[in-house]
């Protein structure tokens, strides 16, 4: 990633975790804020690519975003009813998964034709590594 794709992915995911603490005491609600936020990290991330608007990969980002907020939904409803704890998970999920759509965008971005969408069980399992839950793979997801 070049380091304005890297300020920019970090500065949304800053964005992101402070909508998912916001917002966790009404579940799935932050998942219905981050997707259009995706999508304009999609788009600011393409014309660092020097894409028009149209050139970016569309279908396999919105895939991969809706999927990747699908697989976060199924890890933070585990805790979305435990005060306090609700707050930092969604934060930090929300966080993650927005670092983790930021740089499979970048690499979308390189070749736009060839983008495959991430399926949600491979976002939930990269999820539970960068969360720390190595060895417990998200099989209840997907």
């Amino acid at each position: 990633m070049t380091p304005e794709v890297k300020s920019t992915v970090r500065r949304t995911s800053i964005v992101a975790a402070g909508l998912g603490a916001i917002l966790s005491p009404i579940p799935l609600l932050d998942e219905l804020v981050l997707f259009p936020l995706y999508g304009d990290l999609a788009r600011r991330i393409g014309g660092f690519h020097g894409l028009a608007f149209a050139q970016v990969a569309w279908r396999p980002v919105a895939r991969t975003a809706f999927n990747g907020l699908i697989a976060r939904a199924g890890l933070n409803l585990a805790v979305a009813y435990i005060p306090g704890v609700a707050a930092v998970a969604n934060a930090a999920s929300a966080a993650l998964l927005t670092e983790l759509f930021g740089e499979w965008v970048d690499g979308a971005c390189d070749n736009p034709v060839e983008a495959k969408a991430m399926g949600i069980r491979d976002l939930a399992n990269l999820l539970t590594v960068k969360i720390g839950w190595k060895g417990r793979p998200a099989a209840g997801v997907g």
